[in-house]
């Protein structure tokens, strides 16, 4: 006779249902991370044509984190920069080590003819450590030749979750493998 633990058909269904289980929540979560409430009078869709409207808005969900109006400016400073080509305000919304991996030539030429508009942060979570996760969308315009190698369009909308750390809050990312997009 045996002795030990014995598996029975139920415990291997038991185990299967809570693997479907698993995979539906993260599924349906997975799902809601960009979901959010618009701003109020903000379009639904981005602009026909163009970048659309350089400021950041919040959503409402967005708005009800402590620490929204200084997500808000870290990403207006940031966006900002970017529209104007002034790297010593790009500089000071992210962190230092960015601004390491990235001199000023580099820079320059990573957004020679980018314009970011239509921002939105869709929500504001807490990451631990001082951190925070804004979830961000843009629309931004270029040339083709400076578009992103997979994706020559010369409008781009993005999406992805900016981690930003600090007092005031800075980004950590800036790089566009960080993000998803799409022509539009």
């Amino acid at each position: 006779m045996r002795s030990g633990v014995r598996y029975t058909p139920a415990l291997a269904v038991a185990l299967f249902a809570l693997l479907v289980a698993a995979g539906v929540s993260a599924w349906v979560l997975g799902g809601r991370m960009f979901e959010g409430v618009a701003p109020s009078g903000a379009p639904e869709r981005p602009p026909v044509s163009g970048a659309g409207p350089p400021e950041v808005e919040l959503s409402a969900d967005a708005e009800d984190h402590p620490l929204a109006d200084a997500v808000r400016s870290q990403l207006q400073r940031y966006f900002d920069a970017i529209n104007s080509r002034d790297y010593e305000l790009w500089s000071v919304s992210v962190v230092p080590e960015r601004v390491e991996q990235q001199p000023r030539e580099q820079w320059i030429a990573s957004i020679d003819t980018a314009t970011d508009g239509t921002i939105r942060v869709d929500r504001i979570d807490d990451a631990g450590g001082g951190r925070v996760l804004a979830m961000v969308r843009f629309v931004s315009t270029q040339s083709l030749e400076d578009a992103p190698p997979d994706l020559r369009v010369p409008r781009i909308c993005w999406r992805g979750a900016f981690p930003m750390v600090g007092d005031p809050p800075r980004l950590e990312t800036g790089s566009a493998g960080s993000l998803l997009s799409e022509p539009c």
